[in-house]
């Protein structure tokens, strides 16, 4: 018998105004989980190896690479947020990250999750996921990320 395992990720861009609140519009993007984000899983499971949660969500400028479950990190990390809230249900873990005005402003090309030791300095920590992304964040915006990973 082989089982098949498909784990895929979702993350929705939302951005609204930072005085109203009101969505001024809103992107899905899907990713590749990267090898090391596997290997995270993996011991997760057997429960070795450092802390395996996803604690950060991260955006970056740089160009998206031509392998991205190769990446290690994102190619140019412009900010990195504690992840707001996450949560499972079923075989679905929501996750979500929030950039106040002030964060994250300018050319949004990239985007991931981390875990395993990941601190608040760029490029720390285990890359979970890569998402190529095509958006544009000012200071009069907010962006909340909502990710799903969906393991089917």
């Amino acid at each position: 018998m082989k089982d098949t395992v498909k784990i895929i990720g979702k993350h929705l861009f939302i951005f609204r105004d930072v005085e109203t609140n009101i969505v001024l519009r809103s992107t899905q993007y899907s990713n590749a989980i990267t090898l090391l984000g596997l290997n995270m899983l993996a011991k997760r499971i057997a429960q070795t190896g450092n802390d395996c949660n996803i604690t950060y969500g991260a955006v970056g400028t740089g160009a998206f690479p031509a392998s991205p479950s190769a990446s290690t990190t994102l190619v140019t990390e412009l900010a990195r947020k504690l992840v707001t809230t996450i949560s499972a249900s079923g075989s679905v873990a929501s996750i979500r990250t929030f950039f106040g005005a002030s964060a994250a402003n300018g050319t949004l090309k990239e985007f991931g999750l981390f875990g395993e030791a990941a601190t608040a300095a760029a490029d720390s920590g285990t890359m979970f996921n890569h998402a190529q992304i095509t958006e544009v964040k000012s200071p009069s915006e907010t962006l909340t990320i909502e990710s799903t990973i969906t393991f089917s």
